[in-house]
């Protein structure tokens, strides 16, 4: 990561680990502002029933989307979490793992994803992923960051 990424991981942790800091609410805002991304979320995994649940997410209107569940190996983040795995979509209209039906019950359209495991210890505890960024495409830069990310979401999930 170049030296502004780390400067960023480095403030999201100092301000995570704050007791009157900073949320992940407002880290994944945090995160869609240095991503250039539209919308990021957290799902995290409820093992009692096998399927994962948007926890947290910074976009307009998600609000109402918070508790929605995804079965295990569906969409993106299923795959991500399935097979603990990183993975950049570029094109969501390309890719048979994409599951549109969020989009259609919240009218957002997504067209591409950025989507890396939560994990701790070796256990995945969900995924973080972000949509649609406004320059240019996901790249392996973004990933190393928002691998950092997840990385300290994992240790906060842990203490809570």
């Amino acid at each position: 990561m170049d030296e502004r990424a780390q400067a960023f991981v480095a403030q999201a942790a100092r301000d995570l680990g704050d007791d009157a800091g900073l949320g992940i609410p407002e880290l994944l805002r945090r995160v869609n502002a240095y991503l250039h991304s539209e919308a990021a979320s957290l799902f995290v995994m409820d093992l009692s029933t096998n399927e994962l649940v948007l926890a947290y997410a910074a976009s307009p209107g998600t609000e109402k989307l918070l508790g929605l569940r995804v079965p295990l190996g569906q969409g993106v983040v299923g795959w991500v979490v399935k097979y603990s795995e990183d993975l950049i979509v570029p094109s969501t209209a390309l890719d048979t793992r994409f599951f549109s039906g969020i989009d259609e019950q919240t009218g957002f359209v997504t067209r591409s994803i950025l989507c890396v495991p939560v994990a701790r210890a070796g256990r995945v505890l969900g995924a973080i992923e972000a949509l649609n960024k406004a320059t240019g495409h996901f790249n392996d830069e973004d990933v190393l960051l928002l691998q950092e990310i997840a990385a300290l979401i994992a240790e906060h999930l842990a203490t809570e």
